[in-house]
């Protein structure tokens, strides 16, 4: 049943868990206002004031504003910061000669990533360098988990146990589902090291055996969008990298700050 509210003071009024698909916003004062954990997708903003607006965390794909694909140019100003993220891009996530490149890149990516770790004092890898802000060892628990997850429910959808020592996003804090995920938390670089090599050990056999039609496969009932095979993989690829830049930023803030 639709409402309508019209003249009315609502300033500080919150909404949890409420459906406004398709609801009309019409002269109204939004300045301040946070929008966290909201779908978006296809609404229309017209003669509206968005000084100072900061989008933060968001799927922006399609995003356009005067006509112009904002996404586009944000994606083309991050490969210009960070080459890697065009070089860990699959230009035909079918192919799996493409998909083994990529896949390739990211393991000489993560060896160098092993050498800065292993060149860090352990007392320096579990800090976090501010508030909401993981540690980089957080980091690299976190691509345990995730590894583990592509690998075992979308890929192979087998029911091994979850590796104990991973560690969740929050979005996901609290699901029974991941219950033991992070339950066997370590402090020691060479345990969780060792725990993703041994994941990752299947993921190199699963994909060195990857044909075109693997590669298509459907995975919309696991996966979180990546949608094929071929999608999760690529999703792989771009997750590990803003994992090990983030791990990466986190030990040197905490380097620039001693």
């Amino acid at each position: 049943m639709s409402e309508r509210f019209e003249n009315r003071d609502m300033a500080g009024t919150e909404f949890r868990h409420v459906n406004l698909h398709a609801a009309t916003f019409a002269d109204v004062n939004l300045q301040a206002a946070t929008f966290d954990d909201v779908n978006l997708a296809d609404v229309r903003i017209v003669n509206a004031n968005l000084k100072n607006m900061v989008i933060d965390d968001a799927n922006i794909s399609g995003l356009t504003i005067f006509g112009v694909r904002v996404d586009q140019l944000i994606e083309a100003e991050f490969d210009r910061r960070d080459p890697e993220r065009a070089r860990l891009r699959m230009s035909d996530i079918f192919n799996p000669d493409e998909v083994r490149r990529v896949l390739a890149h990211l393991d000489e990516m993560r060896a160098g990533f092993y050498a800065r770790l292993r060149a860090t004092p352990p007392e320096k890898l579990i800090i976090r360098p501010g508030p909401d802000r993981w540690s980089a060892l957080e980091h690299v628990r976190h691509l345990v988990f995730a590894e583990d997850m592509y690998l075992n429910r979308w890929l192979l959808r087998n029911d091994r146990p979850w590796c104990k020592l991973g560690f969740l996003p929050p979005f996901l804090e609290g699901n029974p589902a991941f219950a033991d995920v992070g339950s066997e938390p370590t402090d020691d670089l060479e345990t969780v090291l060792a725990a993703w090599d041994e994941i990752h050990a299947g993921m190199r056999t699963f994909v060195a055996a990857i044909t075109p039609e693997v590669l298509k496969r459907d995975t919309s009932d696991v996966d979180f969008g990546q949608g094929r095979v071929g999608g999760v993989l690529q999703g792989m690829a771009q997750h590990d990298l803003v994992h090990i830049r983030m791990a990466e930023t986190a030990l040197a803030d905490l380097e620039g700050g001693k």
